[in-house]
């Protein structure tokens, strides 16, 4: 009966990543507690060479108290993970010695079926992002139980 909100990102992300996880806390913060405690939120990283789990789980904590961080050393793992959102990312190294980051900026709303059915775009305000929530958990309520539970 609940959501949990995606994300692929990056804790040295200078903008996009931070952003978008304020977004996400200003989001649950807008909406009714109890309709709140229904949405979990997962980070997934996407840079797990700097990203350790302790960093990580730092990171998120700055964002949302019970997000759950994750990461993968399979980069096999990770890209079949991001593929399967519709998400993409790559890491490299340029002639400087620095490591580059692009990624996907979107958010994902997952299902207690484990569907995708929304994506929202970088940028989508904090509002928007609560409304939204609120419909899909409305909708979710609202659907039948499957037969034999």
């Amino acid at each position: 009966g609940g959501l949990e909100v995606v994300y692929f990102g990056y804790t040295f992300c200078p903008d996009v990543c931070p952003t978008t996880m304020a977004d996400v806390r200003k989001a649950l913060a807008e909406m009714p507690a109890d309709e709140a405690d229904r949405v979990g939120v997962a980070m997934v990283t996407i840079d797990p060479a700097r990203d350790t789990q302790e960093v990580l789980d730092g990171y998120l904590a700055n964002f949302v108290d019970d997000g759950v961080a994750l990461r993968t050393d399979d980069d096999a793992l990770l890209r079949a993970s991001t593929d399967a959102f519709g998400a993409n990312y790559e890491v490299s190294t340029n002639t400087e010695g620095d490591i580059e980051v692009s990624h996907t900026g979107e958010l994902y709303a997952v299902d207690d079926t484990g569907t995708v059915v929304m994506a929202w775009p970088f940028g989508t305000s904090y509002e928007s992002l609560a409304r939204d929530l609120r419909s899909l958990l409305a909708e979710t309520s609202a659907s039948p139980e499957p037969a034999g539970t």
